[in-house]
Protein backbone atom coordinates (compact mmCIF):
# COMPACT_ATOMS: atom_id res chain seq x y z
CA UNK A 1 0.00 0.00 0.00
CA UNK A 2 2.95 2.00 0.82
CA UNK A 3 4.28 1.69 -3.21
CA UNK A 4 0.65 2.48 -4.17
CA UNK A 5 0.60 5.94 -1.83
CA UNK A 6 4.38 6.73 -3.24
CA UNK A 7 2.83 6.06 -7.11
CA UNK A 8 -0.09 8.52 -6.28
CA UNK A 9 2.50 11.08 -5.61
CA UNK A 10 3.17 11.33 -9.20
CA UNK A 11 -0.46 12.90 -9.78
CA UNK A 12 -1.49 16.49 -9.07
CA UNK A 13 -4.65 17.30 -6.59
CA UNK A 14 -4.50 13.12 -6.02
CA UNK A 15 -6.50 13.66 -2.80
CA UNK A 16 -9.61 15.83 -4.57
CA UNK A 17 -9.80 13.78 -7.62
CA UNK A 18 -9.94 10.53 -4.96
CA UNK A 19 -12.54 12.28 -3.37
CA UNK A 20 -14.81 13.33 -6.38
CA UNK A 21 -14.32 9.30 -7.37
CA UNK A 22 -15.31 8.30 -3.87
CA UNK A 23 -18.46 10.59 -4.11
CA UNK A 24 -19.65 9.30 -7.79
CA UNK A 25 -19.17 6.11 -7.42
CA UNK A 26 -21.55 6.28 -4.25
CA UNK A 27 -24.24 8.02 -6.44
CA UNK A 28 -23.57 5.59 -9.51
CA UNK A 29 -24.01 2.46 -6.92
CA UNK A 30 -27.19 3.70 -5.33
CA UNK A 31 -28.86 5.15 -8.09
CA UNK A 32 -27.94 1.20 -10.50
CA UNK A 33 -29.12 -0.38 -6.84
CA UNK A 34 -32.29 1.56 -7.19
CA UNK A 35 -33.64 0.63 -10.98
CA UNK A 36 -32.51 -2.76 -9.81
CA UNK A 37 -34.88 -2.54 -6.61
CA UNK A 38 -37.96 -1.00 -9.26
CA UNK A 39 -37.72 -4.61 -10.95
CA UNK A 40 -39.80 -6.13 -7.65
CA UNK A 41 -43.07 -3.48 -7.76
CA UNK A 42 -42.97 -3.61 -11.71
CA UNK A 43 -42.98 -7.83 -11.70
CA UNK A 44 -45.45 -7.46 -9.16
CA UNK A 45 -48.03 -5.54 -11.67
CA UNK A 46 -47.42 -7.97 -14.16
CA UNK A 47 -47.79 -11.36 -12.12
CA UNK A 48 -50.22 -10.04 -9.57
CA UNK A 49 -52.39 -6.98 -11.23
CA UNK A 50 -55.48 -8.01 -9.21
CA UNK A 51 -53.87 -8.57 -6.40
CA UNK A 52 -55.12 -5.64 -3.22
CA UNK A 53 -52.81 -4.86 -0.58
CA UNK A 54 -53.32 -3.27 2.17
CA UNK A 55 -50.12 -1.21 3.65
CA UNK A 56 -50.37 0.98 6.70
CA UNK A 57 -48.88 4.75 6.76
CA UNK A 58 -44.98 4.35 7.25
CA UNK A 59 -45.36 6.66 10.43
CA UNK A 60 -43.01 8.78 12.03
CA UNK A 61 -39.52 9.33 10.02
CA UNK A 62 -36.53 7.33 11.43
CA UNK A 63 -33.51 6.30 9.06
CA UNK A 64 -33.80 2.44 8.95
CA UNK A 65 -34.40 0.10 6.49
CA UNK A 66 -38.04 -0.75 7.68
CA UNK A 67 -38.98 2.61 7.36
CA UNK A 68 -38.35 3.59 3.88
CA UNK A 69 -39.16 -0.03 2.61
CA UNK A 70 -42.77 0.24 4.63
CA UNK A 71 -42.98 3.99 2.98
CA UNK A 72 -41.90 3.00 -0.54
CA UNK A 73 -45.13 0.16 -0.34
CA UNK A 74 -47.11 2.36 0.97
CA UNK A 75 -46.96 5.11 -1.81
CA UNK A 76 -46.95 2.37 -4.24
CA UNK A 77 -49.95 1.06 -3.43
CA UNK A 78 -51.73 4.68 -3.07
CA UNK A 79 -50.56 4.82 -6.70
CA UNK A 80 -51.72 1.65 -7.88
CA UNK A 81 -55.06 2.82 -6.06
CA UNK A 82 -55.27 6.03 -7.43
CA UNK A 83 -54.34 5.72 -11.23
CA UNK A 84 -54.54 2.16 -12.13
CA UNK A 85 -52.10 -0.61 -12.21
CA UNK A 86 -51.22 -0.19 -16.48
CA UNK A 87 -50.87 3.89 -15.50
CA UNK A 88 -48.30 2.77 -12.80
CA UNK A 89 -46.15 0.28 -14.67
CA UNK A 90 -45.78 3.18 -16.80
CA UNK A 91 -44.41 5.35 -14.06
CA UNK A 92 -42.08 2.35 -12.77
CA UNK A 93 -40.67 1.57 -16.84
CA UNK A 94 -39.91 5.70 -17.17
CA UNK A 95 -38.41 5.65 -13.41
CA UNK A 96 -36.32 2.46 -14.52
CA UNK A 97 -35.18 4.41 -17.71
CA UNK A 98 -34.39 7.73 -15.48
CA UNK A 99 -32.26 6.10 -12.51
CA UNK A 100 -30.41 3.74 -15.22
CA UNK A 101 -29.28 7.48 -17.50
CA UNK A 102 -28.24 9.09 -13.69
CA UNK A 103 -26.41 5.67 -12.60
CA UNK A 104 -24.17 5.91 -16.33
CA UNK A 105 -23.97 9.85 -16.11
CA UNK A 106 -21.92 9.78 -12.46
CA UNK A 107 -20.04 6.30 -13.78
CA UNK A 108 -18.57 8.20 -17.06
CA UNK A 109 -18.01 11.18 -14.07
CA UNK A 110 -16.07 8.33 -12.04
CA UNK A 111 -14.31 6.80 -15.01
CA UNK A 112 -13.00 10.67 -16.51
CA UNK A 113 -11.44 11.34 -13.07
CA UNK A 114 -9.78 7.68 -13.21
CA UNK A 115 -8.52 8.09 -16.59
CA UNK A 116 -7.25 11.85 -15.43
CA UNK A 117 -5.55 10.40 -12.52
CA UNK A 118 -4.28 7.35 -14.78
CA UNK A 119 -2.68 9.29 -17.58
CA UNK A 120 -0.94 12.54 -15.24
CA UNK A 121 0.75 9.36 -13.22
CA UNK A 122 2.38 7.45 -16.13
CA UNK A 123 3.78 11.16 -18.01
CA UNK A 124 4.90 12.38 -14.40
CA UNK A 125 6.60 9.21 -13.73
CA UNK A 126 8.11 9.19 -17.54
CA UNK A 127 9.83 12.44 -17.21
CA UNK A 128 10.90 11.69 -13.63
CA UNK A 129 12.83 8.23 -15.00
CA UNK A 130 14.15 10.27 -17.91
CA UNK A 131 15.22 12.54 -15.91
CA UNK A 132 17.11 10.69 -13.29
CA UNK A 133 18.87 8.57 -15.93
CA UNK A 134 20.17 11.44 -18.14
CA UNK A 135 22.07 12.76 -15.37
CA UNK A 136 23.91 9.20 -13.86
CA UNK A 137 27.07 9.00 -14.99
CA UNK A 138 28.59 7.07 -17.86
CA UNK A 139 29.58 4.15 -16.30
CA UNK A 140 26.15 3.22 -15.75
CA UNK A 141 25.28 3.02 -19.40
CA UNK A 142 28.21 0.60 -19.71
CA UNK A 143 26.77 -1.88 -16.63
CA UNK A 144 22.98 -1.45 -17.66
CA UNK A 145 22.09 -3.00 -20.94
CA UNK A 146 19.90 -0.56 -23.09
CA UNK A 147 16.68 -3.04 -23.18
CA UNK A 148 16.25 -3.23 -20.00
CA UNK A 149 16.06 0.56 -19.89
CA UNK A 150 13.81 0.74 -22.50
CA UNK A 151 11.44 -2.03 -21.16
CA UNK A 152 11.75 -0.26 -17.84
CA UNK A 153 10.58 3.11 -19.44
CA UNK A 154 7.63 1.44 -21.26
CA UNK A 155 6.36 -2.33 -20.17
CA UNK A 156 7.34 -1.53 -16.37
CA UNK A 157 5.59 2.32 -16.55
CA UNK A 158 2.51 0.44 -18.63
CA UNK A 159 2.21 -2.22 -15.64
CA UNK A 160 2.31 1.23 -12.95
CA UNK A 161 -0.77 2.30 -15.41
CA UNK A 162 -2.44 -1.28 -14.55
CA UNK A 163 -1.45 -0.51 -11.09
CA UNK A 164 -3.59 2.91 -10.60
CA UNK A 165 -6.66 1.47 -12.36
CA UNK A 166 -6.77 -1.58 -9.87
CA UNK A 167 -6.41 1.21 -7.11
CA UNK A 168 -9.62 2.64 -8.01
CA UNK A 169 -11.49 -0.30 -8.89
CA UNK A 170 -9.99 -1.63 -5.10
CA UNK A 171 -11.83 1.63 -3.93
CA UNK A 172 -15.16 1.56 -6.25
CA UNK A 173 -16.52 -1.65 -6.37
CA UNK A 174 -16.48 -2.03 -2.28
CA UNK A 175 -18.84 0.64 -2.62
CA UNK A 176 -21.46 -1.28 -5.19
CA UNK A 177 -20.68 -4.27 -3.13
CA UNK A 178 -22.14 -2.93 0.46
CA UNK A 179 -24.69 -1.21 -1.57
CA UNK A 180 -26.29 -4.62 -3.09
CA UNK A 181 -25.71 -6.31 -0.14
CA UNK A 182 -27.56 -4.70 1.97
CA UNK A 183 -30.41 -4.34 -0.62
CA UNK A 184 -29.99 -8.57 -0.54
CA UNK A 185 -30.62 -8.22 3.46
CA UNK A 186 -33.26 -6.16 2.75
CA UNK A 187 -35.08 -8.90 0.43
CA UNK A 188 -34.24 -12.06 2.77
CA UNK A 189 -31.61 -12.26 5.44
CA UNK A 190 -31.74 -16.03 6.02
CA UNK A 191 -31.23 -16.06 1.56
CA UNK A 192 -28.40 -13.77 1.72
CA UNK A 193 -26.51 -15.43 4.44
CA UNK A 194 -26.75 -18.74 2.83
CA UNK A 195 -25.56 -16.94 -0.52
CA UNK A 196 -22.35 -14.99 1.44
CA UNK A 197 -21.21 -18.61 2.69
CA UNK A 198 -21.12 -19.87 -1.01
CA UNK A 199 -19.79 -16.93 -2.99
CA UNK A 200 -15.86 -16.78 -1.60
CA UNK A 201 -15.48 -20.65 -2.55
CA UNK A 202 -15.82 -19.31 -6.73
CA UNK A 203 -14.18 -15.59 -5.87
CA UNK A 204 -10.92 -17.92 -3.71
CA UNK A 205 -10.58 -20.03 -7.25
CA UNK A 206 -11.20 -17.19 -9.41
CA UNK A 207 -8.00 -15.05 -7.55
CA UNK A 208 -5.38 -18.54 -7.35
CA UNK A 209 -5.80 -18.08 -11.73
CA UNK A 210 -5.26 -13.83 -10.69
CA UNK A 211 -1.95 -14.66 -9.44
CA UNK A 212 -0.48 -16.91 -11.42
CA UNK A 213 -1.48 -14.76 -14.51
CA UNK A 214 0.52 -11.60 -12.83
CA UNK A 215 3.35 -13.61 -11.98
CA UNK A 216 3.51 -15.05 -15.63
CA UNK A 217 3.44 -11.90 -16.59
CA UNK A 218 6.20 -10.56 -14.68
CA UNK A 219 8.15 -12.90 -16.36
CA UNK A 220 7.24 -11.79 -19.61
CA UNK A 221 8.13 -8.97 -19.78
CA UNK A 222 11.65 -9.64 -18.22
CA UNK A 223 11.95 -11.81 -20.93
CA UNK A 224 11.10 -9.28 -23.50
CA UNK A 225 13.86 -6.74 -22.39
CA UNK A 226 16.48 -9.58 -23.12
CA UNK A 227 15.01 -9.85 -26.33
CA UNK A 228 15.07 -5.75 -27.29
CA UNK A 229 18.54 -6.06 -25.45
CA UNK A 230 20.19 -8.87 -28.02
CA UNK A 231 18.55 -7.02 -30.94
CA UNK A 232 19.82 -3.61 -30.40
CA UNK A 233 23.18 -5.48 -29.52
CA UNK A 234 23.19 -6.66 -32.80
CA UNK A 235 21.70 -3.90 -35.09
CA UNK A 236 24.02 -1.83 -33.40
CA UNK A 237 27.14 -3.68 -33.35
CA UNK A 238 26.06 -5.76 -37.56
CA UNK A 239 29.85 -4.82 -38.62
CA UNK A 240 31.67 -6.71 -35.88
CA UNK A 241 29.11 -10.25 -35.76
CA UNK A 242 29.60 -10.17 -39.55
CA UNK A 243 33.50 -9.96 -38.61
CA UNK A 244 33.92 -12.26 -36.57
CA UNK A 245 31.62 -14.50 -38.00
CA UNK A 246 29.25 -14.40 -34.85
CA UNK A 247 25.65 -15.15 -36.70
CA UNK A 248 25.15 -18.38 -35.36
CA UNK A 249 26.46 -17.63 -31.71
CA UNK A 250 23.58 -14.62 -31.80
CA UNK A 251 21.01 -16.43 -33.81
CA UNK A 252 21.26 -19.19 -30.63
CA UNK A 253 20.93 -16.66 -28.07
CA UNK A 254 17.56 -14.57 -29.87
CA UNK A 255 15.97 -18.31 -30.69
CA UNK A 256 16.51 -19.33 -26.76
CA UNK A 257 14.90 -15.83 -25.57
CA UNK A 258 12.08 -15.98 -27.70
CA UNK A 259 11.39 -20.11 -27.27
CA UNK A 260 11.38 -19.12 -23.56
CA UNK A 261 9.08 -15.76 -24.37
CA UNK A 262 6.65 -18.30 -26.42
CA UNK A 263 6.79 -20.89 -23.31
CA UNK A 264 5.34 -18.05 -20.93
CA UNK A 265 3.13 -16.56 -23.36
CA UNK A 266 1.29 -19.59 -24.00
CA UNK A 267 1.26 -20.14 -20.35
CA UNK A 268 -0.42 -17.18 -19.54
CA UNK A 269 -2.89 -18.02 -22.50
CA UNK A 270 -4.04 -21.39 -21.36
CA UNK A 271 -4.37 -19.60 -18.00
CA UNK A 272 -6.49 -16.66 -19.52
CA UNK A 273 -8.60 -18.41 -21.46
CA UNK A 274 -9.43 -21.20 -18.39
CA UNK A 275 -10.45 -18.01 -16.05
CA UNK A 276 -13.45 -17.28 -18.13
CA UNK A 277 -15.14 -20.55 -18.77
CA UNK A 278 -14.45 -21.47 -15.06
CA UNK A 279 -15.74 -18.28 -13.35
CA UNK A 280 -19.00 -18.36 -15.96
CA UNK A 281 -19.50 -22.30 -14.67
CA UNK A 282 -19.01 -21.62 -10.83
CA UNK A 283 -21.49 -18.80 -11.17
CA UNK A 284 -23.72 -20.80 -12.97
CA UNK A 285 -23.29 -23.37 -10.07
CA UNK A 286 -23.81 -21.52 -7.44
CA UNK A 287 -27.12 -19.96 -8.60
CA UNK A 288 -28.48 -23.17 -9.29
CA UNK A 289 -27.94 -23.40 -5.76
CA UNK A 290 -29.82 -20.56 -4.78
CA UNK A 291 -32.38 -21.27 -7.14
CA UNK A 292 -33.11 -24.50 -5.30
CA UNK A 293 -32.66 -22.89 -1.96
CA UNK A 294 -34.64 -19.92 -2.78
CA UNK A 295 -36.98 -21.98 -4.83
CA UNK A 296 -38.18 -23.82 -2.39
CA UNK A 297 -38.49 -20.85 0.15
CA UNK A 298 -40.93 -19.55 -2.39
CA UNK A 299 -42.81 -22.41 -2.72
CA UNK A 300 -43.20 -23.13 0.70
CA UNK A 301 -44.07 -19.33 1.84
CA UNK A 302 -40.91 -19.29 4.56
CA UNK A 303 -39.60 -15.77 5.63
CA UNK A 304 -42.44 -14.03 3.66
CA UNK A 305 -39.90 -14.37 0.29
CA UNK A 306 -42.69 -13.98 -2.72
CA UNK A 307 -41.43 -14.77 -6.57
CA UNK A 308 -41.56 -11.00 -7.62
CA UNK A 309 -38.61 -10.82 -4.26
CA UNK A 310 -36.94 -13.92 -5.31
CA UNK A 311 -36.32 -12.70 -9.01
CA UNK A 312 -34.90 -9.59 -7.89
CA UNK A 313 -32.27 -11.02 -5.44
CA UNK A 314 -31.38 -12.87 -8.35
CA UNK A 315 -30.86 -10.12 -10.15
CA UNK A 316 -28.91 -8.32 -7.59
CA UNK A 317 -26.84 -11.63 -6.92
CA UNK A 318 -25.79 -11.44 -11.16
CA UNK A 319 -25.11 -7.53 -10.93
CA UNK A 320 -22.85 -8.32 -7.84
CA UNK A 321 -20.42 -10.81 -10.03
CA UNK A 322 -18.47 -8.49 -11.92
CA UNK A 323 -17.65 -6.06 -8.80
CA UNK A 324 -16.65 -9.00 -7.24
CA UNK A 325 -14.46 -9.77 -10.07
CA UNK A 326 -12.93 -5.84 -10.54
CA UNK A 327 -12.21 -6.11 -6.39
CA UNK A 328 -10.45 -9.36 -6.60
CA UNK A 329 -8.28 -8.17 -9.24
CA UNK A 330 -7.29 -4.87 -7.92
CA UNK A 331 -6.29 -6.59 -4.33
CA UNK A 332 -4.35 -9.21 -6.40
Amino acid sequence: MKVYFRILQYAPFAGSQFFKFFIYSILAAIFSATYLGLLRPMLDILFFPSAKKVVPPPGDFSFTSDYFKNWFEYHFTQTVQLHGPVDTLLYVCLSIVGFVLLANIFRYMERMVASHVKVDVVKNIRIDIFRNVSQLHIGFFSDQRKGDLISRFTNDVSEVENTVINGFKAIKEPITLIIYITMLFMISVKLTLFTLIVLPITGSIISIIIKQLKRRALQSQETMGRIVNILDEAFSGMRVINAFNARNFLFRKIETETTYHRKVNLSISRRNELASPLSEFLGVLVVAVILFYGGQAVMSGKDGLTPSAFLTFLTFYASMIQPAKNFSNGIT
